[in-house]
């Protein structure tokens, strides 16, 4: 069942396990090692289902498959869920704002991940949200970031590229989160946490790609490291998805955008799509040894006693293959 709404602020979290890309068809074995790692807290960070269309009832009824797999039904009733959205459960490909369906694709994301009455999400454009869990000197703060609703268009390259179909969009307007989320991300991060985990549906710190990423509007990534900086944010995970594969990565000190603390990264891709990507795909910003292309999930594991995060990418049969030790800040 999750935490309890009455203990979320009373019981510490130590375990957030978290992946991506699941198709509502496919069998879903990774799930029986997702919960034996026992999770309190997990985190879909988007592709939760491969929805592709502008007709709600197909929607609601690729939603339906993956509510009634015996797997997820399971991760249902022992883990506290929550979720992002990225472009296959958005409802198109690659779509950001142009997508003519997203309030009503908003609506069923948020039936299907049984939002409150009470969430925002509800009553606002985008599915951003935040939650906190923990009591005082052990909060973890879990901001939900929608990367779709109010994303500009993606600039194309005019021919072939290698690492991927698209360029950098320079246009000054142009946006990933809109005005409204930055705003409100702004005074997200401005709260005190001991630990914050931000969901992002598709990668932050690399720029070696040209697939979809945030350094597809660069002056928005800055923009992300910049505000991390402002609001003295430490102690920062980000979680992203996408690309069907997964790696970990850090924002070195010396890099020229760094905020001041460490911006660690792990993209965790995919439950039941993988072979994304290339092993060996350029990326400065990387610490695990490789890219790694089969099915995975990822894993926190928090120890509060030593101040510290082990973070790992794990496979289909629940052994890591990437591990790293991020060591926490003290308010």
């Amino acid at each position: 069942m999750g935490l309890a709404t009455a203990t979320a602020a009373e019981v510490p979290l130590t375990r957030i396990a978290f992946g991506s890309c699941c198709h509502q068809d496919k069998p879903k074995p990774i799930l029986n090692a997702v919960l034996a790692t026992k999770p309190e807290v997990f985190l879909f960070l988007g592709d939760n289902i491969y929805g592709d269309t502008e007709d709600m009832a197909v929607m609601r009824e690729k939603y339906r498959r993956l509510d009634a797999d015996a797997g997820f039904a399971a991760l249902r009733a022992r883990s506290t869920i929550l979720g992002v959205w990225d472009d296959h459960d958005y409802g198109v490909n690659d779509g950001g704002a142009e997508y003519p369906m997203r309030e009503a694709s908003q609506r069923e994301f948020a039936a299907f991940f049984r939002l409150p009455p009470e969430s925002p999400v509800h009553r606002r454009p985008g599915i951003y949200d935040a939650r906190r869990f923990g009591p005082e000197g052990r909060v973890v703060q879990i901001i939900s970031l929608d990367t779709r609703y109010f994303r500009s268009p993606l600039v194309k390259h005019p021919q072939y590229d290698p690492r991927g179909p698209y360029t950098v969009n320079r246009d000054p307007a142009a946006t990933v989160l809109g005005a409204a989320q930055w705003t409100w991300l702004a005074e997200r991060l401005r709260e005190p946490a001991d630990l914050r985990v931000v969901m992002s549906s598709y990668q932050l710190l690399p720029q070696d790609h040209g697939w979809e990423c945030w350094e597809n509007i660069p002056a928005e990534r800055a923009r992300f490291l910049q505000l991390l900086k402002e609001t003295s944010a430490t102690n920062v995970i980000v979680l992203s998805g996408d690309r069907h594969m997964g790696e970990i990565m850090k924002l070195a000190a010396t890099d020229p955008l760094s905020p001041g603390a460490p911006v660690w990264e792990i993209t965790s891709s995919g439950l039941t799509n993988g072979g994304g990507g290339k092993v060996d795909e350029p990326n400065r910003h990387r610490v695990s040894p490789r890219t790694y292309r089969d099915l995975n999930f990822g894993l926190l594991e928090i120890d509060w006693e030593k101040c510290e995060v082990e973070g790992s990418l794990r496979r289909l049969d629940g052994e890591a293959v990437f591990r790293v030790k991020i060591g926490l800040e003290r308010r």
